[in-house]
């Protein structure tokens, strides 16, 4: 089944009557990348087209391409998924605390290693401000994590999402590998996979602190449509929000793990690795390694989530169909993806192509 003219029509005429300038959108079917496509104008006022190759800023979804990173890592022998994450770091150590359980990779994936983000923490960079360190942030000395992290509950008890955690992540494997995190990240996931359009947005040293030449005319808006101050946020966490990336090539980073879920010898991850990714941690079925899990009458799935200043966007994903679906915006609707464009759109494709929670 290829594009459909009529529905992409219907989601146009959505895009304008809810003030997204643009939007892309990329839909994969048992194992294959169906179609993709590129709506809309890259800033409103602007005959910018998007294109299918057009970066968006993925947001929260970076923690899903973080954590394949640290799988592999695990799977090269690197990492343990259940050490104590004090025998890796090297720059920084995670404070003594009276709790039994350890702080480990697989609970700080799945935000059960006991830290708690104060609240209005992790907000993106203010121009004017110094631009903070990963180590001023673990040790609270910023405004934007303005309390050193520490264990606050018993770690694998509770769920609370956690921006914290992810940077204590990225700090773990720079320590192992000796590189920067981009620079780990493109050697162990987008490399691999031939990705030319993803990046991870470091401000400190590229392009002068912008972004890459692909989205440097990518504009985030607010509800109104209205382009946001400075044109795009940028957040210094780069393994929890710092992720730029196509529909098309987020498809297809979620197949490579559909694949590994169905035990594909050529898949980037083994197949126990891709299926601890999709398991529930603990007594928590709805939490996962980097993503989130959805009960369905007729199968599981997996949701990843983006929502920041300007962007917005969401995946679902069906790993035993190996199918789902990619949508992604250069606005930012004031609500949340469910009650939004981007959960309509999933929703009219979700139907067009029989996934389960149509």
């Amino acid at each position: 089944m290829t594009k459909n003219a009529e529905l992409l029509s219907q989601i146009e005429a959505k895009m304008k009557e809810n003030r997204i300038p643009g939007a892309g959108i990329a839909v994969f079917i048992d194992g294959q990348l169906e179609w993709a496509d590129g709506l809309g104008v890259m800033e409103a006022g602007t005959n910018e087209k998007i294109r299918v190759d057009t970066p968006f800023h993925a947001c929260s979804m970076s923690k899903m391409v973080t954590a394949i990173g640290v799988l592999r890592l695990v799977q090269e022998g690197v990492l343990d998924l259940d050490e104590d994450v004090n025998h890796y770091l090297i720059s920084w150590r995670v404070p003594e605390h009276s709790y039994n359980q350890k702080v480990t990779l697989r609970n700080l994936l799945a935000h059960h290693a006991g830290f708690v983000d104060p609240k209005g923490s992790f907000d993106c960079y203010q121009s004017g401000d110094s631009l903070p360190t990963r180590m001023k942030l673990l040790t609270g000395l910023t405004r934007y994590n303005p309390v050193p992290l520490q264990v606050s509950y018993e770690p694998d008890s509770q769920f609370s999402y956690s921006d914290a955690g992810y940077c204590l992540i990225e700090q773990i494997m720079e320590d192992v590998t000796g590189n920067t995190f981009p620079a780990v990240m493109d050697q162990l996931v987008l490399a691999p996979l031939g990705f030319t359009h993803s990046f991870f947005w470091e401000c400190a040293s590229r392009n002068g602190g912008e972004v890459p030449a692909t989205a440097s005319k990518m504009a985030g808006h607010d509800p109104t449509g209205t382009v946001v101050t400075g044109k795009r946020a940028y957040y210094p966490y780069m393994a929890s929000s710092g992720y730029w990336t196509t529909p098309t090539e987020m498809a297809k980073l979620t197949l490579q793990l559909t694949a590994s879920y169905k035990n594909d010898p050529n898949a980037l991850l083994h197949s126990d690795l891709g299926k601890s990714m999709l398991t529930g941690h603990e007594n928590n079925k709805y939490v996962g390694l980097g993503v989130f899990l959805q009960p369905d009458q007729y199968q599981p799935y997996l949701v990843s989530k983006g929502w920041g200043i300007g962007f917005q966007c969401m995946m679902i994903a069906f790993p035993r169909m190996q199918s789902g679906v990619v949508v992604m915006t250069n606005s930012d609707p004031g609500k949340p993806q469910e009650e939004s464009f981007v959960g309509e759109v999933i929703r009219m494709l979700s139907h067009q192509y029989h996934l389960p929670n149509s």
